[in-house]
């Protein structure tokens, strides 16, 4: 990859090495991290990744030069649908493009509520939803507990986590506070975690 951006008079900046089960090579960015990996013989698979395993696009190709063009598109700047237009094997999804927008949340709250994955998880979903103070924080679901983040993927901005427990038990915690309560509704759930948001406000 060196040789090739050095060919194509790219600066790639520090390639650090990839390896366990995803071998090759990772470009760090002030967008997040983009990754070229072999993934099988004389295939490459390309991420642009914003943190962690959540991939903004993500595509396969044979070309190890497409895949250095990717990696110096994204590193200057380039944009979801200019990187899909370029190098065509490149994929992204709504949520991505939502992210790139600016606005994740309504999409991510949407595709919760309407996923048949998680039909076991609605009855707290739908109800934070509703809620006014509550629909305004980034959704997820882990393990069947409802978690909601003033900043997506990182718990140190303020993240609420709705637990079931048992059949209107629920218990609420929070992070980065040692926070955690047991309640008997879900409603008084959702006024906990409220309420622990408030406090984030105020600290």
């Amino acid at each position: 990859m060196e040789l090739i951006a050095l060919a194509q008079g790219v600066d790639l900046g520090q390639l650090r090495p990839v390896s366990g089960g995803d071998v090759g090579a990772e470009m760090g960015t002030g967008r997040g991290k983009a990754i070229v990996s072999l993934h099988a013989e004389d295939t490459f698979r390309v991420r642009i990744c914003l943190h962690g395993a959540f991939a903004w696009s993500e595509g396969w190709t044979n070309d190890l030069v497409a895949a250095v063009g990717v990696a110096d598109l994204w590193c200057r700047g380039g944009r979801l649908r200019e990187l899909h237009d370029r190098f065509p094997f490149m994929s992204w999804d709504e949520l991505a493009q939502a992210f790139e927008d600016g606005d994740p949340v309504a999409t991510k709250w949407r595709q919760l509520l309407f996923s048949d994955w998680h039909l076991r998880d609605r009855p707290p979903l739908e109800a934070a939803h509703v809620h006014p103070d509550l629909r305004v924080f980034y959704p997820d679901i882990s393990m069947g507990s409802l978690m909601l983040s003033r900043k997506p993927f990182d718990l140190e901005s303020g993240l609420v986590k709705i637990m079931p427990l048992s059949e209107e038990h629920y218990r609420v915690t929070m992070w980065p506070a040692a926070f955690r309560r047991d309640v008997t509704s879900l409603n008084e759930a959702l006024d906990v975690a409220v309420a622990c948001f408030r406090s984030l406000s105020d600290s």
